[in-house]
């Protein structure tokens, strides 16, 4: 008979991580929604994550709840989880237990409900070259319990210690006591090898590949060309929608969004960004915290730094930097230019070379420029400045006043043309060389 089921995940430090910091495809966020992710094939009734803080992960039936609280107790569990039910089943998991194998975490609970356990441990035996050994090594991080109304668990038993790791020889002592079934799940070696205890820094690598390996499986069943599945990163939390094709080296990390039919190309990084239908992000772009439209078209050696919004059929090119700008539809920046802090209209061109002096050694300052308006190349607008709609700005200016609508900027120095001047410039280093104070 199956018991409802609710889990537990007790969430533990890395090893060699303190605070905020994020390791990409292994940070706390990631290994967690990992984790829970893996969890859903046993179908439980609840997910309670036990952490210290609340992470923005958008699943359904999780419940936090705070580390800094007095604990998850037998005695919690029977006042709030018992009250439908005369039986329930726990799984109790803490992070630093990784399993690269969630269908073995299905296996495990198959073993427990079937021998009917009170308390069901997960562990390995020592093999040696010829046999099996009678040592055995078990799991401190994974068990099953059973909880009734009327069972032998004491109220104020704890099931997770104060690291947050499941509180193994507690449950067997209290267990033990009160003459309930104790058994284990001994796993294979092959078996044993799906297991990664995280307790040093080396066994990043083991949870960063099975957590790749998973989001590319997730991804090619939804439809979701990826060309060498081997060779890219993508996050757990990435969104990425059918049609779209993801090319080789290609990293995708955070709350990343992709619609249909876009097309990453190589060594392309996209971190926190959303991305609308029919993208093309050319090689070596690199993508932060922003919004890019439908149809937008960005690179190669493209860089759009934090609140950047591409808005429909914009295109930006090679060596193009963006920070806090809104770029207008169709309008198009396809070289060598920096926009800071801009607001740029629709169907504006910017030309190569094109820089926005947004900052004046104190504070920054914001550039507009017009619909339809056309910056020459080479141009420097400083800010605080206005283009208006449909003006034309020459190239080689250095605006600093606004400019009128449909109007035409020149804002540099008249040229100037000595006919002659090399011949004679020549001719004076040459009658300077050959004189006799010269030559001392």
């Amino acid at each position: 008979m199956r018991y409802p089921l609710q889990v537990f995940l007790s969430q533990v430090p890395l090893p060699g991580v303190k605070g905020e910091r994020e390791l990409g495809l292994v940070s706390p966020r990631a290994i967690l929604s990992y984790l829970i992710k893996s969890l859903k094939i046993l179908r439980p009734e609840k997910i309670h994550l036990i952490t210290e803080e609340v992470f923005p992960l958008k699943e359904t039936r999780l419940n936090f709840i705070s580390q800094k609280e007095e604990g998850v107790t037998a005695g919690l569990v029977k006042g709030k989880l018992l009250e439908k039910t005369e039986t329930i089943n726990l799984l109790l998991l803490s992070s630093d237990l990784f399993p690269a194998n969630p269908e073995l975490l299905l296996e495990i609970l198959g073993h427990h409900l079937q021998a009917e356990n009170d308390l069901t441990l997960v562990g390995e035996r020592v093999e040696e070259k010829n046999s099996v050994s009678e040592d055995c090594y078990v799991y401190s991080g994974l068990s099953i319990i059973k909880i009734s109304k009327n069972d032998g668990w004491p109220e104020r038993l704890k099931l997770f210690n104060k690291n947050g790791q499941v509180e193994v020889v507690g449950l067997v002592e209290a267990a033990d006591r009160a003459e309930m079934k104790i058994g284990f799940k001994w796993l294979s070696r092959e078996e044993a090898r799906e297991f990664k205890v995280i307790d040093k820094w080396s066994d990043l690598p083991f949870v960063a590949e099975a957590i790749r390996k998973s989001k590319v499986r997730e991804l090619l069943a939804r439809g979701v060309l990826v060309l060498a599945p081997e060779q890219v990163w993508i996050s757990p939390e990435v969104q990425v929608a059918p049609g779209t094709v993801i090319y080789p080296f290609v990293f995708l990390e955070g709350e990343t969004r992709i619609g249909k039919n876009c097309q990453i190309f190589p060594h392309c990084h996209i971190i926190n960004s959303r991305l609308g239908q029919g993208v093309k992000v050319f090689d070596c772009t690199v993508v932060e915290n922003c919004r890019l439209d439908d149809e937008v078209q960005v690179g190669p050696f493209t860089r759009l730094r934090p609140e950047t919004h591409l808005l429909r059929g914009s295109r930006v090119g090679n060596f193009v930097e963006m920070k806090k700008t809104r770029f207008g539809r169709s309008s198009k920046a396809m070289h060598l230019t920096y926009l800071g802090d801009a607001t740029v209209g629709d169907k504006v061109n910017v030309g190569a070379g094109t820089i926005t002096c947004n900052y004046d050694g104190v504070a920054k300052h914001q550039t507009y420029i017009g619909p339809e308006a056309f910056i020459g190349s080479g141009t420097e607008l400083v800010a605080p400045v206005k283009v208006g709609r449909g003006a034309y700005v020459a190239a080689g200016s250095t605006i600093t006043e606004d400019v009128s609508p449909e109007a035409l900027a020149i804002a540099r120095a008249r040229q100037v043309e000595k006919p002659g001047w090399v011949k004679k410039r020549k001719e004076e280093l040459a009658k300077k060389a050959s004189s006799p104070r010269s030559s001392k």
